[in-house]
């Protein structure tokens, strides 16, 4: 899909993989004369983001129509747990073969338009991913609490057939390998169809498909969709019973991966609960040693 669908070239220092149907000028506004990403608001504008990345939104001319699209921009972050890919590949790289892999499987994901990539030797130094909005989208924890305050039997009615879909594709996911690397709230845009709900996955930098997923592979993603979840005991169970009807699974299962999930949630509100104190106190063993 990667080489029918995408043209390579290169310019300023930067290796850029672009969409057949985009110019090459495209996305050379994005940038600065020296090469670096362009600072003129009027040209992208910042938007709120994790510290390890940075994300702007601008105007983009594709397919013969202008639309909105998101720069997410990933520099250089020195830590044990990156220093494989920056050997390996850069996370705009595996954000965008994710991305293309999840399409590939019968789910959605932004469209990528664009990736380019800086490389010093063998490491990557920076990346940027250019996406396509999803437009009349929304992160599916706002939908979720949007449908929670609106008490009328419509809406009652909406989310409970929203949060059985959901169960539905992760289930399907999981079926078929899929791993999100980071299946929080805010990682899902869900847009409200005819039919019902589309999701959408962002955040596809760790996202892999395995021959066959592990039990610490679901529990890792069930977890993580748990953690913040303003949900009451009922709606939960109606996502299990969606998940595990989709995947097959018995009710034996199905118990085990509750309890581990219920386990790992705990443990992880326990340890973030003590997060404070015990760095204040390792603050006062230094202190004492010095």
């Amino acid at each position: 899909m990667e080489d029918a669908l995408y043209k390579r070239t290169a310019f300023k220092g930067w290796n850029v993989i672009i969409h057949r149907d985009a110019h090459p000028e495209e996305a050379i506004k994005f940038l600065s004369s020296d090469g670096g990403l362009h600072s003129d608001e009027s040209v992208i504008s910042r938007i709120t983001s994790t510290p390890k990345s940075r994300v702007f939104l601008a105007a983009f001319h594709c397919s013969g129509r202008n639309s909105r699209v998101y720069l997410k921009q990933f520099p250089l972050y020195l830590s044990l747990r990156y220093l494989i890919y920056l050997v390996c590949t850069g996370r705009a790289k595996r954000a965008f073969r994710a991305s293309l892999m999840l399409e590939d499987c019968g789910f959605n994901a932004p469209k990528p338009l664009v990736l380019m990539e800086k490389k010093y030797g063998l490491f990557c130094t920076n990346s940027i991913l250019l996406t396509k909005e999803v437009p009349d989208s929304m992160q599916l924890g706002e939908k979720l609490q949007q449908l929670s305050r609106d008490r009328s039997r419509n809406a009652i009615r909406q989310k409970r057939r929203l949060i059985r879909q959901f169960g539905k594709v992760v289930g399907e996911m999981h079926q078929k390998g899929i791993l999100h690397g980071d299946l929080r709230l805010r990682n899902v845009l869900v847009r409200e169809e005819e039919e019902g709900f589309s999701f959408w996955f962002i955040d596809n930098e760790r996202t892999k498909r395995f021959s066959r997923l592990r039990p610490g592979h679901v529990r890792k993603n069930l977890v993580q969709l748990n953690m913040k979840l303003e949900a009451s005991n009922t709606d939960r169970l109606r996502f299990v019973k969606a998940y595990a009807d989709q995947r097959g699974l018995t009710n034996e299962e199905v118990k085990a991966i509750v309890l581990m999930v219920q386990k790992r949630i705990g443990l992880r509100r326990y340890k973030k609960a003590l997060s404070g104190p015990l760095k204040c106190g390792i603050k006062k063993i230094g202190s004492f040693k010095s």
